[in-house]
């Protein structure tokens, strides 16, 4: 830490940022609507950083529970019979991922702090929940009663993909 910089101490909600998801999926100060301010602090480079990483983690879980709740996905652990010492990943899947013989949707985010459902953390600060997450592709898939199925792995992943011929 430099000399004058502030602890990297930050909230673990969105509201403890002062932020929240709008109607439109916008994230929004509580008390002045505007949108995301990276620069809370001018001159602190690394302590502004820290803020938007710890915002990005609060966030990634806020899509993992709209996976659950809107999308109705079920978060499974991989593998499924893992002793404790044992790694470990998950991956998010509708009820009848393994189920249904016509059509799967396998939907994997790109590498960095990104996670399961989303496609870049950028986009759904600075944009919107739909910009920067799959949940409209998910949403539409379920709508035409196609499986769907994302991977939460971090690191080196190895995933199968079934082509869906239809076009979302």
């Amino acid at each position: 830490m430099k000399k004058d910089e502030p602890p990297l101490e930050f909230p673990d909600t969105l509201e403890g940022f002062e932020y929240i998801f709008n109607e439109k999926g916008q994230l929004r100060h509580i008390k002045t609507g505007e949108p995301f301010v990276f620069n809370y602090r001018e001159d602190l480079h690394r302590w502004n950083q820290k803020r938007y990483e710890a915002l990005g983690e609060i966030i990634t879980k806020y899509v993992y529970e709209l996976l659950q709740t809107e999308c109705h996905l079920k978060k499974v652990t991989l593998p499924v019979d893992a002793t404790e010492s044992e790694p470990k990943s998950f991956i998010f899947m509708s009820e009848d991922a393994l189920t249904n013989p016509d059509k799967l949707l396998v939907l994997i985010h790109g590498n960095g702090v990104v996670r399961a459902g989303q496609w870049a953390r950028r986009l759904i600060i600075n944009e919107d929940l739909d910009s920067g997450t799959q949940i409209p592709y998910i949403k539409r898939a379920i709508e035409v009663s196609e499986s769907a199925c994302m991977h939460g792995c971090v690191g080196k992943c190895m995933c199968m993909c079934v082509p869906v011929y239809e076009e979302l």
